[in-house]
């Protein structure tokens, strides 16, 4: 059951941090084929699950800490901890479906499917979606950004937009590896990142 918590109005991009504390790491990395088909099936905006498998490969020494949450843009990748904690959450927006590593399905990672579609961006207001779908300056229309999901997508893009209470949440915990930047607020003494999509 999902935390009874304040729902604010900000909405953040999630990315891979560069900290030098970090220090050695390992991450899972989902094939370069089975992310194509994940963007295709985010293309298509349709509300099913996506049901085929997604293989992952281990990137970095295996003595080296793994990375618990990885937020790729598509399908961010999730350890069992992190999974057990959010679950609830993390379903009420998608699912958490099952890593494949080595021939084998994982009982211990997981992608996150974002697969709640909102139709909430102010497009008057935003920036025109590029060719990739990332928008540079996105306005929300308060009244409709879904503050009950920890995630969700707009129909112009496959990027995943995080509410602001659920990277609070996650940040507790990953910060290390985690970068947030804040897409939008309604609160107009927070100024948004000057490229929230850039790396």
């Amino acid at each position: 059951m999902m935390a009874d918590i304040p729902r604010s109005r900000a909405v953040y991009r999630l990315l891979i941090g560069m900290k030098e504390e970090r220090g050695d790491f390992r991450s899972l990395t989902i094939e370069t084929d089975d992310l194509t088909e994940v963007v295709r099936w985010q293309l298509s905006n349709t509300q099913d699950s996506y049901q085929n498998e997604l293989n992952a490969e281990w990137v970095g020494d295996p003595s080296w800490r793994p990375v618990e949450f990885s937020p790729r843009t598509a399908a961010p990748v999730v350890g069992v901890r992190i999974a057990e904690m959010f679950r609830a959450d993390f379903e009420a927006a998608g699912t958490l479906q099952p890593l494949v590593i080595d021939g084998e399905e994982s009982k211990e990672w997981f992608a996150f499917l974002v697969e709640k579609v909102v139709d909430c961006l102010d497009a008057e207001k935003s920036s025109e979606p590029e060719w990739d779908g990332t928008i540079r300056k996105s306005v929300f229309r308060a009244d409709a950004v879904p503050v009950d999901l920890p995630a969700f997508r707009v129909p112009q893009s496959t990027n995943i937009h995080w509410n602001g209470w659920m990277v609070d949440r996650l940040m507790k915990l990953v910060a290390l590896d985690v970068e947030a930047r804040l897409i939008w607020s309604d609160d107009p003494t927070r100024e948004p990142h000057p490229d929230p999509w850039g790396f």
